[in-house]
């Protein structure tokens, strides 16, 4: 990091793509005979509660969307990385941290969620995500990016076992040349 802030650099159409977090590949046709129809609405289910539970405060609910090795990571505009962060319990510890500082309501909402691989234990998909906020009378767009997902399916659930987050602009408050070491670890960057 240099002594300008990257975060206050414009993103670029494609940033995701160039930064090599993303490849949209071709659709992935359904079976000949359907069978893989409830596993496509049951990974995207996956992320939907993964938003719901995080916005919900409700971490055992949160912890049900993760493998035990899962990994979480993140960039914002393809310059600062966020994360990792290896393993279920650290996800679930580094993602509630943010509860008692966060005094707005979150709503994590995703879109045009698509599947960009399925096998028989393993899936891909891609959501974008807006990422909204509410005081009762103030709502304001947080951020916005995109979800890509990993998934393996355990004991018949399906589970994410790696989420990339890509974010068009900071999800954090001011700006990260001023933040202190404690703010950048509470919202994973590292470096």
């Amino acid at each position: 990091m240099t002594g300008e802030d990257k975060s206050d650099q414009l993103s670029i159409p494609a940033w995701a793509h160039s930064a090599g977090l993303l490849d949209l590949g071709a659709p992935v046709p359904p079976r000949a005979d359907g069978g893989d129809a409830s596993d496509r609405a049951l990974v995207a289910e996956t992320i939907a509660r993964y938003c719901w539970s995080y916005d919900e405060r409700r971490l055992d609910r949160l912890g049900d969307c993760f493998t035990a090795d899962a990994v979480w990571e993140g960039s914002v505009v393809g310059r600062i990385p966020i994360g990792p962060i290896e393993g279920r319990e650290a996800i679930l510890d580094w993602l509630s941290k943010f509860w008692p500082h966060q005094k707005d309501q979150r709503r994590h909402m995703l879109l045009n969620t698509i599947v960009e691989e399925l096998g028989g234990y393993t899936a891909t998909t891609l959501s974008y995500l807006l990422l909204m906020a509410s005081t009762g009378d103030v709502m304001s767009m947080e951020s916005m990016g995109f979800y890509r997902v990993g998934y393996r399916r355990e004991g018949g659930q399906w589970r994410i076992a790696r989420l990339t987050a890509g974010f068009d602009k900071p999800f954090w408050p001011g700006k990260l040349e001023t933040m202190s070491t404690i703010g950048r670890h509470r919202h994973g960057v590292f470096s």
